[in-house]
């Protein structure tokens, strides 16, 4: 099997939050869709994994609208995994 890229093994590790629900929605964006996103949605991806885990949880679950469009696009992603 081939060794993963260092940088995304760092970032599947940044995949790992401070509760289950966020693991699992991070993580299932990234396996699913990371890998064949743009390197825009890309680098949205990482700036949603910067985010507090308060801020990044209100936009998961829809209470907070994302301001970025590529971000709201990674959440819908992720609902609809």
């Amino acid at each position: 099997m081939a060794k993963k890229k260092p940088e995304l093994a760092k970032l599947r590790w940044r995949c790992r939050r401070g509760t289950k629900e966020l693991d699992t929605l991070t993580s299932r964006y990234f396996d699913h869709f990371y890998p064949q996103a743009s390197v825009a949605e890309q680098c949205a991806f990482e700036r949603l994994l910067e985010m507090q885990d308060p801020e990044l949880y209100r936009i998961l679950v829809a209470e907070q609208p994302a301001g970025d469009p590529l971000i709201k696009n990674i959440v819908t992603k992720i609902h609809l995994a």
